[in-house]
């Protein structure tokens, strides 16, 4: 893995590749050596050049026929190729990983495989795969008792959370981990529990009360520009549209150009979709449509949720008029939050597609909101999602 998030250890790189120089093309270190300057290089490096390394890494590996130096290269290489592209990829061989590392039945081999094995499934929407992994990866937490183990374990498992939509469990577990995290001298242990804690207060709709941090996160975390996505996508939740609108515009500025690092891209983009939404702007929308598009089925994941990519394409098309394209993104977003057990992703879903056929008014359009405006603000009731509960009430009293 990465040394820290968002930042590239530039004397490392410098030093691994001072190796790779002296090491012969079949040398099975240089694979190890490749994968681990692929992973170092996860935030801010063309994706090009982590496939080639990835590429190098696995072909002298596979050569080999040695599975322990497989897996850790399949380890290392996984989340720095992780973007949406590459996601099919990254399911086939994070199946491998696994398969191989429990035939050979290294224990921490096979907690690094589940590991990167979860992040692919959650993108994916396997929510069966997902819980396996996590139950593999606890299993072997508590065997080895490992504090970094443990740490990832437990904020994999706030994350999980989150996509259920039980609030009160993850932020349990988002503080145990930040927890074992700073015990155990974690480089990112605050800067993970705050990422959850936002996922948390958004759910439960009091994400106002950390506007201010995501601010200084913005500030202080310059390598994720993701979190400046964050950061407009909360202005609009909150109702500040016109700070949402500065962000977006510079945003457009920049060609709507994110890199792509790891799975921070498609959240960073989810984001910026979900502020444009709420501004009803159509001028960001068609390209945020556009680029969101063919990663309909996606689920952005980092180590906290968004909703998924089809309730966003939802969203951004009922801004642009397109009524049928909108419902169409809006029964496939109910579908996937519905087969994975997202309650307050549901409930989002519901309220935005009833908001679209209030729009809309065609036949049966009326009574077909009504239903789901009713049903969300029943689910925001009973989990307790304020914001979802107050807007699908609103939402009903608009409608009669």
């Amino acid at each position: 893995m990465f040394s820290a998030a968002g930042v590239i250890d530039t004397d490392r790189v410098e030093i691994l590749e001072m190796a790779i120089d002296r090491l012969s093309k079949d040398h099975l270190d240089r694979a190890l050596v490749l994968a681990t300057v692929c992973a170092e290089l996860s935030f801010g490096s063309p994706l090009e050049r982590r496939q080639a390394l990835a590429e190098e890494a696995i072909a002298i590996a596979e050569s080999s026929g040695d599975d322990a130096v497989i897996v850790q290269v399949l380890n290392q290489v996984c989340w720095p190729l992780l973007t949406p592209p590459l996601l099919e990829q990254s399911l086939a061989r994070t199946a491998d990983a696994v398969v191989r590392a429990e035939r050979i039945g290294d224990p921490l081999l096979l907690f690094w495989a589940a590991t990167t094995r979860l992040w692919s499934t959650a993108s994916a929407g396997d929510i069966d795969e997902v819980d396996r992994c996590l139950e593999i990866m606890g299993s072997l937490a508590e065997q080895l008792d490992q504090p970094t183990l443990r740490w990832v374990h437990t904020y994999l498992g706030a994350g999980r959370a989150q996509i259920a939509g039980d609030t009160d469990r993850a932020e349990q577990l988002a503080t145990e981990a930040l927890q074992i995290g700073t015990d155990g001298g974690e480089p990112d242990a605050t800067l993970f529990f705050d990422a959850q804690r936002i996922t948390v207060y958004l759910q439960r709709g009091t994400l106002s009360e950390l506007v201010p941090l995501i601010e200084q996160a913005v500030d202080e975390n310059p390598g994720i520009p993701m979190y400046r996505a964050v950061l407009a996508s909360a202005y609009a939740e909150v109702g500040r549209t016109n700070d949402a609108r500065q962000l977006l515009e510079e945003f457009a500025v920049a060609g709507f150009d994110l890199p792509l690092d790891g799975t921070t891209w498609i959240a960073g983009m989810a984001n910026y979709a979900g502020a444009a939404i709420e501004c009803r702007d159509p001028l960001y929308a068609e390209s945020l449509f556009d680029q969101l598009r063919p990663w309909a089925d996606q689920l952005p994941f980092t180590i906290t949720p968004a909703d998924p990519v089809s309730h966003f394409l939802g969203g951004l098309a009922t801004v642009l008029g397109r009524y049928d394209q909108a419902n169409a993104y809006f029964t496939q977003a109910a579908a996937f939050s519905d087969r994975v057990g997202a309650k307050f992703f549901a409930a989002r879903t519901d309220l935005s597609w009833g908001k679209m056929l209030a729009e809309r008014r065609g036949p049966g359009d009326t009574e077909k909101a009504r239903d789901l405006f009713t049903k969300a603000h029943a689910a925001a009731a009973a989990y307790g999602y304020s914001i979802v509960e107050r807007r699908a009430t609103e939402a009903l009293q608009d409608l009669n």
